[in-house]
């Protein structure tokens, strides 16, 4: 197996809470960037401030979202620079991905076809099975700077450019036998 080198993580985060509020908006002030984080198979939680903060999709939060289908989400720097050229200006996770990798070009869900792998401070971290983040009304509506949501009719041509991993992309962890340490700076590979 030969890996192919995807770029090193360039920031961390975890969602303290939910960021979209179906139908109202778009809040990304939850968010919390970190500089390690360990990854489990029931999710991810950040060191902060010597404590350890479990992001909202982890199966054991007490919200409950996403029942632990959604161990970690990643998004790459060379989406967010094709979301500036469209939407203005786009902060760097401003997406909630809680993994976001320095990788230049556009990747579609195809080019992450096979085990994604963190080479990690505590070892391989191996994730599996990306799939889109599919892009949401209240995300796109934010992007463009509305008050409130937009129909899906107004925003069709947006949402359609935020899709194919655009917005991001989500992957298993499950098969992980313990929580593993990635930091800042750790590099991700496609091994495959």
């Amino acid at each position: 197996m030969s890996d192919s080198p995807l770029g090193r993580i360039v920031r961390i985060q975890i969602q303290r809470s939910i960021l979209k509020h179906n139908g109202v908006g778009y809040d990304p002030s939850p968010l919390l960037q970190v500089e390690e984080a360990a990854i489990g198979p029931r999710g991810i939680t950040g060191l902060h401030e010597g404590s350890h903060v479990m992001d909202v999709n982890h199966a054991a939060h007490p919200l409950g979202r996403g029942g632990g289908r959604r161990t970690l989400s990643i998004g790459f720097t060379g989406h967010y620079r094709h979301m500036a050229a469209r939407f203005g200006n786009v902060p760097v996770g401003i997406g909630g991905e809680n993994i976001i990798v320095e990788h230049n070009g556009r990747l579609f869900p195809e080019d992450l076809a096979g085990t994604l792998v963190i080479l990690g401070s505590s070892g391989e971290i191996t994730v599996t099975g990306a799939r889109v983040a599919a892009p949401c009304r209240e995300f796109t509506s934010f992007l463009l700077g509305r008050d409130g949501v937009a129909d899906r009719s107004e925003i069709a041509d947006e949402l359609a450019f935020l899709g194919e991993g655009m917005r991001g992309f989500i992957v298993d962890g499950s098969a992980l036998e313990r929580p593993m340490v990635v930091r800042v700076g750790d590099e991700m590979v496609l091994r495959g």
